[in-house]
């Protein structure tokens, strides 16, 4: 795939960005001032933010997990980017688009690259 090492290092980028901004809200607003919503919603963006760094990590260096830690990544951080960003306004309009977007082209892209391999071995 010709995109493979461009949408690796994106996918490493944004993970990292959304585990540091979802460890900050956990450690600052959470821990540090004891709100509730904050602690989880800190919580779940570093996770989500783990899974992408994981799957960019994979991707880059063409491991067999990759499909699916795509997979991971889409059912936990779409949820929580539409709860945290749309829903609550919590986190910032182009953090909540990449986190929505970006893993649902992850899981696009490894399916349309598992198509271009079954095809090409018929």
């Amino acid at each position: 795939m010709r995109a493979q090492m461009p949408l690796a290092l994106l996918a490493i980028v944004f993970g990292a960005l959304e585990t540091a901004g979802g460890t900050q809200e956990l450690v600052y607003l959470g821990i540090l001032n004891s709100e509730t919503y904050p602690l989880v919603a800190g919580t779940m963006g570093a996770l989500a933010g783990a899974l992408l760094l994981a799957a960019g990590i994979a991707l880059l260096v063409h491991s067999q997990l990759v499909a699916v830690l795509a997979q991971a990544t889409a059912w936990i951080s779409v949820p929580v980017f539409i709860l945290t960003g749309i829903v609550t306004h919590r986190a910032g309009w182009p953090i909540t688009a990449v986190g929505i977007l970006f893993p649902l082209l992850l899981v696009f892209c490894q399916r349309s690259r598992k198509a271009g391999e079954s095809a090409s071995e018929t």
